[in-house]
């Protein structure tokens, strides 16, 4: 076999080609570098630096906190070049989850740019419809203090409550396994929560008045009543395994019978319980 030599010619075309790739890779890296550098250099220009954070729907969070944590996420630069604060490439989805991770009250949250400067950040709040206030009912209504939770509508432990006097909120009473960090936590699972809910609801709507509710760890549950002065705290008393629509079935047709309503009624100061763990019965005891 020959080995064919290269012209002259075809080599001076080969390193011509090598050097033009060569030029050519320099060209798109200086160009590269120079987008790159004036975008960077744009991104700090102050007509779309975001300057103001305004804050909507807060009752509970402190505005300035929202304020405070969302420059916080916008100060600084991305790869050392482009800052934070453009409003074109701003954090946003960063400052969401911050915002729904440090503050556990908020519901739902929204963040758009009202201007070139401007981010406006829509709150809606929690609402504390309920109290987890520990494991047992104090003996002394005054011992229930500051311990007690603000719940949602889902059974989700949320935010700490300050003292309320009196029944303002029903109270939630259950031993929860971890009762060093409540904030976050579910209290029970949500389908039963809501159960629970509905099941109270129908109870108000029969003309009882519950004020808490205490879960014991054996499935027993004991709805208490408003009390009277110098009356007895009744209880409704049920279990976790009754069919809800059962039971207030058969204390909704108790209830209707004349006798039966007017002797709670007549009697309620002195009325201990209504038990209806019991299929297709109501026990109930006064004092």
């Amino acid at each position: 076999m020959k080995d064919i030599q290269t012209s002259p010619r075809i080599k001076e075309i080969k390193r011509n080609r090598r050097v033009k790739r060569f030029r050519f890779v320099i060209l798109l890296f200086i160009f590269i570098f120079t987008v790159i550098f004036v975008l960077a250099f744009f991104s700090f220009n102050q007509k779309i630096t975001i300057n103001q954070i305004t804050v909507e729907g807060t009752h509970v969070i402190d505005k300035d906190l929202i304020e405070k944590e969302v420059y916080k996420n916008i100060s600084g630069k991305y790869f050392y070049l482009f800052s934070k604060a453009n409003c074109f490439i701003y954090p946003h989805d960063k400052i969401y989850n911050n915002l729904r991770s440090i503050f556990p009250r908020i519901e739902s949250l929204s963040i758009s740019r009202d201007n070139f400067k401007t981010i406006h950040i829509k709150i809606v709040e929690r609402k504390g419809t309920f109290l987890y206030c520990g494991n047992n009912i104090p003996q002394n209504d005054d011992d229930v203090g500051e311990n007690c939770y603000f719940i949602n509508n889902d059974g989700l432990i949320f935010d700490k409550a300050p003292y309320f006097s009196g029944n303002v909120y029903f109270k939630y009473y259950l031993n929860l396994e971890d009762s060093s960090n409540l904030l976050g936590q579910q209290m029970i699972d949500v389908d039963y929560f809501h159960k629970i809910v509905r099941f109270i609801d129908s109870i108000t709507l029969l003309g009882f008045k519950p004020v808490y509710l205490e879960i014991k760890q054996d499935g027993t549950n004991y709805l208490y009543l408003s009390q009277g002065p110098n009356s007895t705290v009744p209880k409704i008393i049920f279990k976790n395994d009754n069919d809800f629509d059962i039971i207030l079935d058969n204390l909704s047709l108790s209830m209707m019978k004349k006798e039966f309503a007017n002797e709670i009624n007549s009697k309620y100061n002195t009325l201990l319980y209504i038990d209806l763990r019991f299929t297709n019965k109501v026990l109930y005891k006064f004092q």
